[in-house]
């Protein structure tokens, strides 16, 4: 009898072991904004076959989910680009890290007001984002179009108290970059900048821009507006991530950037 209780109690033990075994991977990672069809249509699904499960987390803004990622409450985050990423990570002296490249999304200059730039008048308000390192994007690309002009020798992080020429006089709203979209409809503000993200959720898509910005490959200065997979640097190398940022670089994936994106994300993995 007690032979027999303990082979019960063995095989209860290696059942047990083997249902653990069978548990899935679960993974959280952090987004911002609605705008997650590559997670939801592809990457969940085709992982989840394989026996990793992804939640999303979603945040409203940029400011939480670098953060989050610190502490642990996600594994991951996908909603920023090199930049910011690595700016967020000198500041609060946590190394981030990226696991992937995944795609690139031009800033781009909307209004609800004007149909181009020409119409633009002295004195007209822009919404601009108060994060220094799209801010700065969002500067250069005003100096592109000849509407200001920045001062000699400013670095990739310019706020506006580095434009040397406002011949227009135009009056610079600064906000968090989820809040730009809102702002356009406000009679004060002309014309406002936008990133992919807010971009579609406010119904907008890269043809109606008044400027788009424009990726240069060939350009190093502009590699840092590719976004990415952040890890913390001690679990880069988890190769967990590593299938998840190949789920991500897929046919699939591009697909949905051409026809539910329309432009507003480009893949930065060609």
């Amino acid at each position: 009898m007690k032979r027999k209780t303990a082979l019960i109690l063995a095989l209860l033990v290696l059942l047990s072991a083997a249902a653990a075994l069978a548990e899935p991977i679960r993974i959280k990672v952090g987004v911002v904004g609605e705008n997650n069809q590559q997670w939801e249509q592809v990457i969940i699904p085709t992982l989840k076959k394989e026996g990793i499960e992804i939640e999303l987390v979603k945040f409203s803004d940029y400011i939480v989910p670098n953060q989050a990622l610190a502490d642990g409450d996600v594994d991951l985050n996908a909603f920023q680009h090199y930049n910011f990423m690595n700016k967020w990570s000198k500041e609060h002296n946590v190394e981030l890290v990226a696991i992937a490249e995944t795609l690139i999304a031009p800033l781009c200059i909307y209004s609800r007001k004007i149909a181009s730039l020409e119409e633009v008048k002295d004195g007209d308000g822009v919404a601009i984002m108060n994060d220094v390192v799209n801010e700065a994007r969002a500067l250069r690309m005003l100096e592109s179009a000849g509407l200001i002009k920045l001062r000699e020798g400013i670095t990739e992080y310019a706020t506006v108290a580095d434009i040397a020429e406002n011949p227009r006089g135009l009056k610079f709203f600064e906000m968090e970059a989820a809040m730009t979209a809102s702002a356009l409809n406000d009679p004060a503000i002309a014309f406002g900048f936008l990133n992919g993200t807010h971009a579609k959720d406010a119904g907008f898509t890269n043809d109606q821009a008044l400027f788009m910005e424009q990726y240069d490959p060939n350009n190093p200065d502009m590699h840092g507006i590719i976004n990415v997979i952040a890890a913390r640097a001690d679990r880069a190398d988890d190769p967990v991530f590593k299938r998840i940022a190949e789920a991500y670089r897929s046919d699939e994936v591009r697909a949905l950037f051409d026809t539910v994106y329309k432009g507003v994300y480009l893949p930065a993995w060609d």
